[in-house]
């Protein structure tokens, strides 16, 4: 067989990415002139945050630093706290909240945990990422108890009649998410886990084309924003299971690398996250096809 490069897919924009960026261009052509503010990167993506910048839109990290009352408000992809949103409504001329939906899926069992008396939460996932940081706030906002943690051997050693709530990030390794709620339901049958599993369909997607195929390939390049965390989970997929492994947010980057090592195997799989234009991925995927690769697509079923 010839040698050749595998296009992925699905990958790319997933349907919350999308939605928010189409929301994002939405609002400035809604509010031509304005002082447009946005917390956080809207998605994890810097070439995303640059063509944004260039229309105008200013990136902040927190609410705290617009102090223009008339300014238009944009909360990330990423989810906010409630009532830091709450807030932001009272004091701003307009908030919009553009975070994907599954993420509002979480704030949502928060909110039904919470009801159901529940004032405890284990949350699988990364404190220092924006997702995780801004649900954790939320739950702190309310007085309610939180333990942070991603893998089996840290799950917190709590009072074992204690009920408590399960909640991940939704950019998490799915397996590796499964293997942690058995492990929590066998330590602490009392534990209460989401009806379905935090981790989006778009993160669960891109890393099962990845683990149905891992042996049609040699070498796996994934195009990413090195904020991302779905990508670098991803990425570990493959480390994880001795495969070479490249990684950048563009052709600039993956030539950083040598053409000894880009070509040193027959086949080569290509892809790229979430938050990953489709024209970054391709022009890796057109790099390898005109150096004598054969094109092929490789898709999800």
């Amino acid at each position: 067989m010839a040698k050749t490069v595998y296009y992925l897919t699905p990958s790319s924009f997933c349907f919350g990415v999308k939605r928010s960026i189409d929301q994002l261009e939405d609002i400035i052509s809604n509010h031509p002139g304005e002082k447009i503010f946005c917390i956080h990167s809207l998605v994890h993506n810097p070439k995303v945050t640059k063509d944004f910048e260039k229309q105008g839109v200013i990136f902040v990290e927190a609410i705290d630093e617009v102090r223009y009352e008339k300014a238009i408000v944009v909360f990330s992809a990423h989810g906010t706290n409630r009532e830091v949103l709450t807030t932001a409504r009272q004091k701003f001329k307009a908030v919009y909240n553009l975070e994907c939906p599954f993420v509002s899926k979480i704030y949502a069992e928060v909110d039904g945990f919470i009801q159901q008396g529940v004032t405890t939460f284990f949350y699988i996932g990364k404190e220092n990422h924006q997702e995780g940081k801004n649900i954790l706030e939320y739950i702190a906002s309310q007085w309610w108890i939180s333990y942070v943690f991603h893998d089996k051997a840290s799950i917190p050693q709590i009072d074992k009649e204690t009920i408590f709530a399960v909640l991940s990030q939704t950019t998490l390794n799915f397996a590796n998410v499964q293997e942690i709620f058995k492990e929590i339901k066998h330590q602490y049958p009392h534990a209460e886990l989401p009806i379905t599993s935090d981790v989006c369909k778009a993160t669960y997607e891109r890393q099962e084309v990845v683990l149905k195929n891992l042996k049609k390939f040699d070498t796996f390049i994934v195009i990413w924003g090195k904020e991302s965390n779905n990508t670098k989970e991803l990425y570990n997929i493959w480390v994880q299971n001795n495969k070479k492994s490249f990684y950048g947010e563009s052709l600039e980057d993956i030539l950083q690398y040598s053409e000894e090592e880009l070509f040193a195997h027959e086949y080569v799989a290509i892809t790229g996250w979430a938050s990953t234009p489709i024209e970054d991925i391709k022009e890796v995927f057109d790099y390898y096809k005109n150096h004598g690769y054969e094109p092929r697509m490789l898709e999800l079923h």
